[in-house]
């Protein structure tokens, strides 16, 4: 039989010993319990840090994007402007030079007339001023329309790049924010 003295005994050493392990248990689970309410704090705040920048940084994009965009189209309007008003230069000074290549020709026309047949070199001679009057203005008008093709496929080039870069912007933020950008649709953001 167990002798009861010798398990009362064995009681009171276990009660003694165990009070020090828990006082010491309970000071680690503290402690424990501290240094991960404060890394719970400190990783929301850097959190919320993060989104505010991401947000900032996204605005600044966006607004960047929106300047650029209009630089881009007032450069486009004053290019056709400028373009508009070359071609219609050119068109009234070909107009202006075809209307006194003909008057001229009919001024001779009317000096030469005194047989039929100086009154038809006359009119074959008129024929071929005007023809090449037509054809002057012809490619004048089709030298201006270059000029305007020309400047707007410039434009467009511009435009292209501005779009590019706004896109390769969101795509960074997107990637900063860990979003995967393959599955990420920027175009409405």
């Amino acid at each position: 039989m167990i002798n009861k003295a010798e398990i009362l005994d064995l009681l009171d050493q276990a009660r003694e010993a165990l009070p020090e392990d828990l006082v010491a248990a309970d000071a680690v689970v503290a402690d424990a319990d501290a240094v991960l309410g404060r890394a719970d704090s400190a990783a929301e705040t850097r959190i919320a840090e993060a989104n505010s920048r991401a947000s900032s940084t996204l605005d600044q994009a966006n607004e960047r994007a929106a300047q650029i965009r209009s630089d881009a189209e007032e450069e486009a309007e004053r290019t056709r402007s400028r373009a508009d008003a070359e071609a219609t230069a050119l068109v009234s000074q070909a107009r202006a030079d075809a209307e006194a290549t003909i008057a001229d020709a009919n001024a001779q026309a009317e000096r030469i007339v005194s047989t039929e047949n100086i009154v038809r070199m006359a009119e074959d001679r008129a024929r071929e001023i005007v023809s090449e009057a037509k054809r002057s203005a012809t490619q004048l008008r089709e030298g201006a329309d270059d000029y305007v093709a020309s400047s707007l496929d410039e434009l467009a080039r511009l435009i292209s790049d501005v779009s590019r870069r706004t896109e390769a912007g969101r795509r960074a933020i997107a990637e900063r924010r860990g979003v995967d950008v393959t599955d990420v649709d920027l175009s409405n953001e």
